[in-house]
C-alpha cells in the first residue's frame, strides 16, 4: 500500500532535513581553530578542528547531567517529608483499554502505606472489558471506586473529572499499568502537607528483555537532560506519580485535553509560579513497549505532543496571555526541541574524529552515559523497582541521534497529516 502524499512528504522531508543537518555538521566540524596561550619567554599556540570542541563540550554535558541525576536519585528519602495517615486522599487511575494491566496500579495502591486513601478507577463508556474489570476491582476492595468519565475521550478529561466529583482537596494521578511503591503516597502527602502544590516522583519503564531496556535507557538520557533546566527554576510535573491539590489544580485550569497533556499541566504550573516537589528517589515504574515499532510510536506522539503545547503557547504568546514565566516557558521547549536537532550535526563530527583515528570523542561520552545508567540502574535494582538490564544498554548512545530524527519526523507530521488521534501501545501486563 503506497503513503499518501503527506506522508511521502514526512518521509522525504525527515530524510532531507537529516542529511542537512549532517552536511552542516560535518561543514561545521572541519572548521579550524585555535587557542594562543602567552608565556614568559614562549607563545604556545594550539591548533584544532571544531569537532572536537563539539566533542568536549558534549562530553562535559553528558557527565555534569548524568551525575546530577545519579545525585539525585541516590540521594536519601529521609529529607522528604512523610505522613501515612491524614487529610483524604483520592488516587485516580484513567483507564482505556486497560483491562489486562489495571490490576498493576490498583493493587499496589492497595498496598500503600497512606491510611485514608480513596481509589477512582476512571473508565471511558465505550470500554465494556475495562469497565468490567475496575467494576470487579471495586467490589473486589474496599478502597476502589469505578467512574464513568463523564469528558469522554481524553486522559485530561478522565482526570478533571475525577477531582470534579471528589470531595477530598488532595489527589495523585497514575497511569493504568503503573507499579507504585508502598512509599510514594506517603512521601507525596507529607510534601503537599509541608507547602508544595505538587509532587512529582519518578516512572521508569520495567526492563523486562532488549526493547525494554532500550525503552528504560532512554528514560534516563530523558531525565538527566532535564538536569540543567531543573537548576533555572523549571521542575517537570506530569499526569502519573504525581500528586496535586486542588487548588493548584484549579489555578492553572484542570489538564488540557491535549496529546500530552502532562507536558502542558507542567508549563502551566510554572507559569501559574505553583511549588512543585521533584524527588526522583521516589520511583515507580510502569510497563514497557515490547518492541521497536511501539517504542518509536509512543516516543513520537510524546514529541508530536511537545509540538503541540509549543505551538499553542506561541499562540497565546500573540494573544498577549503570556507573561515573563510564559516566554522562559516557550524558551524551554525551544531549547528541547532544538537541542534533540543538534544531535544530529553533533553525530556527523563524531563520525569525523572517528575517520581521523580519535576513538576518544566517542568512547568519552559514551561511557559516560552507560556509567550513568548504570548507577541509577543499581540503584532502582537495589530498590526493587528492576531485575536488572540486557546487553541492549550497549545501544543507549543512539538515542541522541534517535532524539533528533524523532524530532524532525515530529514537526512535519505535525503540520502535514496529525489529525489528533494517537498511537495506542500494546500492553501485555509483563
Amino acid at each position: 500500500m503506497l503513503p499518501s502524499a503527506s506522508r511521502f512528504v514526512e518521509y522525504v522531508g525527515t530524510g532531507s532535513g537529516v542529511l542537512a543537518l549532517f552536511v552542516f555538521g560535518f561543514v561545521d566540524a572541519t572548521d579550524v581553530q585555535s587557542i594562543t596561550i602567552d608565556l614568559l619567554a614562549v607563545t604556545v599556540r594550539f591548533v584544532f578542528l571544531e569537532a572536537l570542541s563539539a566533542a568536549a563540550v558534549f562530553t562535559f554535558f553528558v557527565g555534569l547531567t548524568g551525575l546530577l541525576l545519579v545525585r539525585e536519585v541516590w540521594s536519601s528519602r529521609d529529607d522528604l517529608e512523610k505522613m501515612t495517615d491524614g487529610p483524604k486522599l483520592t488516587a485516580i487511575v484513567p483507564v482505556y483499554r486497560d483491562h489486562a494491566v489495571m490490576d498493576e496500579s490498583v493493587e499496589s495502591l492497595c498496598e500503600s502505606a497512606y491510611e485514608n486513601l480513596e481509589i477512582a478507577i476512571v473508565a471511558e463508556p465505550n470500554d465494556e472489558a475495562t469497565l468490567e474489570r475496575a467494576r470487579e476491582l471495586a467490589v473486589e476492595y474496599d478502597r476502589v471506586t469505578c467512574l464513568v468519565n463523564g469528558e469522554p475521550g481524553s486522559k485530561a478529561g478522565a482526570i478533571n473529572y475525577a477531582v470534579s466529583e471528589s470531595d477530598t482537596d488532595r489527589f495523585a494521578v497514575f497511569d493504568a499499568d503503573e507499579r507504585i511503591a508502598p512509599e510514594f503516597l506517603p512521601t507525596a502527602m507529607g510534601e503537599l502537607e509541608a507547602g508544595m502544590d505538587v509532587f512529582q516522583g519518578r516512572r521508569v519503564p520495567r526492563p523486562t528483555g532488549v526493547v525494554e531496556t532500550v525503552a528504560y535507557c532512554e528514560r534516563i538520557v530523558f531525565h538527566a537532560s532535564y538536569k540543567l533546566v531543573e537548576l533555572a527554576g523549571f521542575t517537570n510535573c506530569r499526569s502519573s506519580s504525581t500528586a496535586f491539590t486542588r487548588e493548584a489544580h484549579e489555578r492553572v485550569g484542570g489538564y488540557d485535553d491535549m496529546l500530552t497533556e502532562d507536558l502542558d499541566f507542567a508549563h502551566a504550573c510554572y507559569r501559574e509560579g505553583l511549588d512543585v516537589k521533584q524527588a526522583r528517589q521516589c520511583t515507580n515504574t510502569m510497563e514497557a513497549p515490547h518492541t521497536w515499532a511501539d517504542l518509536w510510536g509512543q516516543r513520537k506522539r510524546w514529541r508530536v505532543g511537545q509540538v503541540e503545547v509549543l505551538h499553542a503557547t506561541l499562540v497565546d504568546l500573540l494573544r498577549g496571555r503570556v507573561g515573563r514565566r510564559g516566554a522562559i516557558s516557550i524558551g524551554r521547549m525551544c531549547s528541547s526541541l532544538l537541542g534533540s536537532l543538534f544531535t544530529l550535526a553533533l553525530v556527523s563530527k563524531l563520525l569525523l574524529l572517528l575517520v581521523l583515528d580519535v576513538e576518544s570523542a566517542v568512547l568519552l561520552p559514551s561511557a559516560a552515559l552507560v556509567a550513568t545508567i548504570g548507577l541509577v540502574a543499581w540503584r532502582d535494582r537495589r530498590d526493587g523497582r528492576i531485575d536488572g538490564l540486557v546487553w541492549s544498554v550497549a545501544l543507549a548512545p543512539l538515542c541522541y541521534p534517535a532524539f533528533g530524527v524523532l524530532t524532525l519526523r515530529s514537526f512535519l507530521e505535525y503540520g502535514l497529516s496529525w489529525d489528533g488521534s494517537w498511537y495506542h501501545v500494546e500492553k501485555t501486563g509483563s
